[in-house]
C-alpha cells in the first residue's frame, strides 16, 4: 500500500546495501528481510502482514549453542557473586556433557541422563541437587535474555535428599576430637561449636568485624548473600582475648584465623579419623551448636536468628531434639486428669450418701421428703 508521498509502505532501499529491504514488527520488535527486486519485496511484505492478521508468523529463533549459554551464566556470576567457585564447576560439567548443541533441543532426558552418571560415579544426592540447581539459573537467565523460550531444566524431578540425619558431638567427643587436633586450629574448633559459624566464615573473619564493646560478631559474606551479626559467648571472648595479642606478634594480621581452607580440612579429617567419629565433617560443628540450643530448649526464632537460617524448614532436623514444648503439653493432660478425678470421687461421694440415708430411712421407719408435683390436683 503507497503512502500520501508515492513511497510503499514497509518498502524501501537501505543506504549501503544492495537489494530492497521490507521492514515489518514482531511484539514491538523491528524486523528487516531482503529481496533482489522491489516486486518480490512487494509481495514478501504482503505475506508477512497477511501472516501477522491471522496469526500464522512463527519466528524461527536462532540456534544458541549450549556452550555460550552456559557463557552468559558464568559472566552473571563473575559479576554479581562472590562464592563462585562452586557454580563455575557445575556449569562446567554440564558443558561437558552438551558442549555446542543447540539449547533448545536439549531434552529431560538427557538432563536425567547426566544425573544418572553423576549418581553411578558416586555424587551424593544433595550434590547433584545443586547441579541441576545452576542447569535452571543458567536456562532461567537465558529465558530473560530472549535466547531461548523454554527451560527444560525446570521439568526434571530433583534427586531426593534426606537431610534427617544429624551428626553433632557430645561434650565427651568433643574433648577427644581437639586432643587429636595441632594446638593452633583447636581455637577455630572451639569457635564453631560456639557461634555456628561455617568455615569459610570462620576463614573470612577479621579483628575489624570484632565488637568488643557490644560482644557481637560482623559476617559480611554469608551463604544468603546478606551481613549478619552473631553474638559472642563468654568461652568465644576469652578465646579470642588470647588469640589477639599472640596475632600481633609477627605484624599486623587482618584475618583471625589466618589458614588456607584446603589445610584446615586435611588436618580435620585426619584428626576425625584418629578420633574414631568418621564420617563427621567441619559443617557438623554447625550442626552441633543448633543441636545444643535445640537440647537447652530454645525456640525455633531463636535458632533461626543465632544460625542465620531464612526458613524454619531447615530447623525441622532438629525438632526431635527440643522435646521441651511437647514435655509441657504431655504435661498438661496431669491437669485434665485432675478434674477428671475429682469429678469422679465427689460422683462416688454422693452415691455413698444415698445408701447411707436409704439405710437410715428403713432403720427408723422415715420417709425421704417428697418431690413436689407439677400441676394442680384436685378432689371431689
Amino acid at each position: 500500500m503507497a503512502r500520501k508521498d508515492g513511497k510503499d509502505r514497509g518498502i524501501l532501499q537501505r543506504k549501503g546495501r544492495e537489494g530492497w529491504w521490507v521492514r515489518f514488527y514482531v511484539d514491538g520488535r523491528e524486523k528487516w528481510q531482503r529481496c533482489d527486486t522491489k516486486s518480490q519485496a512487494k509481495a514478501l511484505y504482503g505475506r508477512r502482514k497477511a501472516e501477522q492478521r491471522e496469526g500464522r508468523y512463527f519466528e524461527r529463533p536462532q540456534a544458541m549453542p549450549f556452550r555460550e549459554l552456559a557463557g552468559e551464566y558464568i559472566k552473571a556470576v563473575d559479576a554479581r557473586r562472590k562464592r563462585k567457585g562452586d557454580d563455575l564447576s557445575r556449569i562446567s560439567r554440564w558443558i561437558l556433557a552438551f558442549g555446542d548443541q543447540d539449547a533448545s533441543t536439549i531434552t529431560i532426558r538427557q538432563i536425567e541422563r547426566v544425573l544418572t552418571e553423576l549418581h553411578e560415579a558416586g555424587m551424593q544426592p544433595a550434590t547433584q541437587q545443586r547441579h541441576l540447581t545452576v542447569l535452571k539459573a543458567a536456562f532461567n537467565r537465558a529465558r530473560r535474555l530472549g535466547l531461548v523460550k523454554e527451560n527444560p531444566a525446570c521439568l526434571v524431578r530433583p534427586p531426593k535428599v534426606n537431610n534427617v540425619l544429624v551428626r553433632y558431638l557430645t561434650h565427651e567427643q568433643e574433648t577427644t576430637l581437639l586432643a587429636y587436633l595441632p594446638k593452633k586450629y583447636r581455637p577455630l574448633i572451639v569457635m564453631a561449636l560456639n557461634t555456628g559459624l561455617r568455615q569459610g566464615e570462620l576463614l573470612r573473619l577479621t579483628w575489624a568485624d570484632i565488637d568488643w564493646n557490644v560482644g557481637v560478631l560482623t559476617i559480611h559474606e554469608t551463604k544468603a548473600g546478606e551481613r549478619r551479626r552473631a553474638p559472642m559467648n563468654s568461652t568465644v571472648v576469652g578465646l579470642l582475648s588470647d588469640l589477639k595479642p599472640a596475632s600481633k606478634e609477627d605484624g599486623p594480621v587482618k584475618h583471625v584465623f589466618p589458614f588456607d581452607a584446603r589445610y584446615v580440612r586435611r588436618v580435620f579429617e585426619d584428626a576425625v579419623k584418629a578420633a574414631g567419629l568418621t564420617p563427621f565433617r567441619f559443617h557438623d560443628l554447625r550442626h552441633t551448636f543448633a543441636s545444643r540450643l535445640a537440647m537447652q530448649g530454645a525456640n525455633d526464632r531463636t535458632l533461626m536468628a543465632l544460625g542465620g537460617w531464612k526458613s524454619p524448614a531447615m530447623l525441622s532436623r532438629y525438632a526431635h531434639l527440643s522435646p521441651t514444648h511437647l514435655w509441657k503439653a504431655v504435661e498438661g493432660l496431669t491437669q485434665v486428669g485432675t478434674v477428671t478425678k475429682t469429678v469422679t470421687e465427689e460422683l462416688a461421694t454422693e452415691v455413698e450418701t444415698q445408701k447411707l440415708l436409704k439405710e437410715v430411712v428403713s432403720r427408723l421407719g422415715l420417709e425421704p421428703r417428697a418431690l413436689a408435683l407439677k400441676g394442680r390436683c384436685s378432689t371431689v
